[in-house]
Parts: C-alpha cells; sequence; structure tokens
C-alpha cells in the first residue's frame, strides 16, 4: 500500500517498541493526552538499567469515513511488518497496543496473525510478540449491554456516538450525512473481535506471549469488555495457553482510558498505571 505516517516517542534505535494504535473511535487522530502518557511511560520504563531500552511508535491511520475498514487494519500490519523486516527486530522486543478503538484494532492486528485476513498482508512470525496491552478496548459494537445505560452518566461515550462511529468505520454510515443514526451495527471476526467463540482465539499464544487488559468498572463499555476478557482467556487456556500469562485488571469507579486520561489532571500515578507499568517492567526483563 502507500506511505503510512507513524511518530516515535523515544529513541526510534531501542530494542523495544511498542506499537501504539490510538483510540477515538476510529474517526479522531491522537490527541496531546497520548503523547504526555507515553511520554513519562518511556522516560519512567528506561530508567530500570536493568531492562531493555524501550520506545513507543505511534501509528497515524488514516480516519474514518474518508477511509474505511480495513484500511486501518492494513496499515496497522504493514508498520508491523515493517518494525520485524525492516529493522530487524526479534517478536519478542515488540508490543502492540492500543486503547479504546486502538484496542479493538490491536486485537484485530492479532487476530490477523492468528488468522489471516485475505485483504490484508500477512504477518510471519519467528517468535510470539512480547506482549499486547489494551486500555478499554472498543471490542463490540453493540449497544444493548446493560452497561451502556448502567453508566451513561458516568463515562464520555453515549451509544449514539458508538453507533455512528461503528458505522462510519465499516463503510455502513448515510453517504449524505455520516451522522446520521445509522441504529445497530456489526462487524467481521476481525473488526469487531468480541463477536468471536473462544475458539477463535485458541493458539493466541504463539502470536503473543503476554496479553494484559485493562478496564474501569464506570465504563459504558465494561460489559462488553468483561465478556471479551472471558472468552479471550478460555480460548487461549483452551489452545493450551498459560492462563497466568492473559491479565484481566478492573479499577473501581474509573471511566474510560483513565489511566491515559490521568496524565492530563493529575502528576501522581494511579493503581492502574503502576499496574501497567510494573507489567511492562516484567515483559521487558524476559
Amino acid at each position: 500500500m502507500g506511505t503510512v505516517a507513524a511518530h516515535w516517542i523515544g529513541n526510534p534505535d531501542a530494542q523495544a517498541v511498542v506499537l501504539y494504535l490510538h483510540g477515538g473511535g476510529y474517526t479522531q487522530p491522537a490527541t496531546e493526552g497520548y503523547y504526555l502518557y507515553f511520554k513519562r511511560l518511556v522516560e519512567d520504563l528506561n530508567t530500570h538499567a536493568q531492562s531493555k531500552e524501550i520506545a513507543v511508535l505511534v501509528l497515524a491511520y488514516q480516519l474514518a469515513p474518508e477511509a474505511t475498514y480495513p484500511t486501518q487494519l492494513q496499515e496497522a500490519a504493514t508498520v508491523l511488518a515493517h518494525l520485524l523486516n525492516e529493522t530487524a527486530r526479534s517478536p519478542a522486543d515488540v508490543f502492540v497496543t492500543g486503547d479504546s478503538a486502538g484496542g479493538g484494532l490491536s486485537m484485530s492486528l492479532l487476530s490477523h496473525i492468528l488468522h489471516p485476513h485475505p485483504d490484508v498482508p500477512r504477518i510471519e512470525l519467528s517468535a510470539p510478540l512480547a506482549g499486547a496491552l489494551l486500555y478499554s478496548p472498543l471490542v463490540s459494537f453493540s449497544t444493548d449491554h446493560d452497561s451502556i445505560a448502567r453508566n451513561a452518566q458516568l463515562d464520555m461515550i453515549p451509544p449514539i456516538m458508538l453507533r455512528r462511529w461503528a458505522a462510519m468505520y465499516l463503510a455502513k454510515a448515510n453517504p449524505s450525512n455520516p451522522e446520521t443514526d445509522p441504529g445497530p451495527v456489526t462487524g467481521d471476526s476481525y473488526s469487531e473481535p468480541a463477536s468471536n467463540p473462544p475458539s477463535w482465539w485458541s493458539g493466541l499464544h504463539r502470536v503473543v506471549g503476554d496479553v494484559f487488559i485493562w478496564a474501569g468498572t464506570n465504563e459504558v463499555l465494561i460489559d462488553s469488555i468483561r465478556e471479551f476478557g472471558r472468552d479471550l482467556r478460555d480460548g487461549w487456556v483452551e489452545g493450551d495457553g498459560q492462563a497466568q500469562r492473559v491479565t484481566y485488571l478492573e479499577t473501581l469507579h474509573e471511566a474510560h482510558i483513565a489511566p491515559i486520561m490521568q496524565v492530563m489532571t493529575s502528576t501522581s500515578k494511579s493503581d492502574a498505571q503502576v499496574a501497567i507499568e510494573e507489567w511492562y517492567k516484567v515483559q521487558l526483563q524476559r
């Protein structure tokens, strides 16, 4: 495909790299908060001499509705292939990470490696990727989960926006007015990861060594994230992956992508931010 844009945070020659896929409903670019969060994370992780040096590469994927699925998945696969083939990094030194829609895109990318998508460049791994970390992943486009209404006053995402974003991403929006409520929207096994049975994730441990899923109990997405987390773990274990290599963490009274948003409002680290940092430290010493 054509040129794909991405932005480095940290040393581009660092041994370990986080390929970061940002959120924003596939329709909005990465905001300042993402760069502040990852700048601090990279600096703090790199103070540990016993760990590999790490940097972050933020994919600036094309946005919907002008660019639609699977364009964003094609771009993510292209950048991952670049890291593995052009920079000669080991898969064991590459993380795939994303928040919200970027968390969903991260799982689309891992799905593609496990079950190659016919319209996306194939990726062959010589070893599992180092890890995948998902912040409040958008893994379901359904607005029927109880938490959509239960947490409507506690979170930032109204149901109509979930449907609009999904329709724009999947090229199902009204072409004359993409802001029109499209009603229920469904994706496929790649674009909507939570639509898959546990068996879809069997063998995922051969694609990625560890998975960390974070969610807040006040999220409108929490029910779908919980269901997805259970299905992923079940499939992981059924495929002979070790259960302890899948970490699922919920933080009470936190809303959507709180570990990232908190960097804009507080200089101290939350428990979730610390837990995520500690997870990275463990992976970087493997």
